[in-house]
């Protein structure tokens, strides 16, 4: 039995420190100089690490408006099994080991001139093997590699055409 004033109950008071220390979390991360990101953008920071890395990116809808233009070939840097499954129709499979052997051999069987834009591609947005593949391309003399940050399921959810399949 209560008398007289009661107790605030236990949840309401639970629920009040809860709600002051989320308040000051809110608060002390607004007032650093870089404010933790709510969400991850996976696509600029993708973007921010290629230009770190002196590489040029596109999207796959911007890719998309690339394929079958002269001089623009698309390397799939995936294995040659991912390769086989589906890729961009006319992509030339490089996997991304290649630049541990011979690149510029490779590059040679391939048919790839100096003078290609070389549009490099992997699996998805959290894919590393197009930019470190572009990267050794760019190093090998290849001035005009460009990375599509969201790879190959990108250009997929992008209405890209693909072939393959085995």
């Amino acid at each position: 039995m209560r008398h007289g004033r009661g107790l605030t109950p236990l949840w309401a008071e639970l629920l009040l420190i809860g709600l002051l220390g989320g308040g000051m979390a809110v608060a002390m991360n607004m007032a650093r100089a870089e404010p933790v990101p709510w969400v991850i953008d996976f696509a600029a920071q993708d973007r921010r690490e290629a230009l770190q890395r002196g590489l040029e990116t596109i999207d796959a809808t911007g890719a998309r408006i690339l394929l079958g233009k002269p001089g623009v070939v698309f390397i799939d840097a995936r294995t040659p099994g991912e390769f086989a499954v589906s890729h961009v129709p006319g992509a030339k499979n490089l996997p991304q080991e290649a630049m541990y052997g011979d690149l510029d051999q490779a590059t040679s069987a391939l048919g790839l001139t100096h003078e290609d834009r070389l549009i490099v591609y992997c699996g998805n947005i959290l894919c590393e093997k197009s930019k470190e593949l572009a990267e050794a391309l760019r190093t090998a003399g290849f001035p005009y590699v460009t990375v599509v940050t969201d790879g190959f399921d990108g250009w997929q959810v992008a209405g890209g055409p693909t072939e393959g399949g085995i």
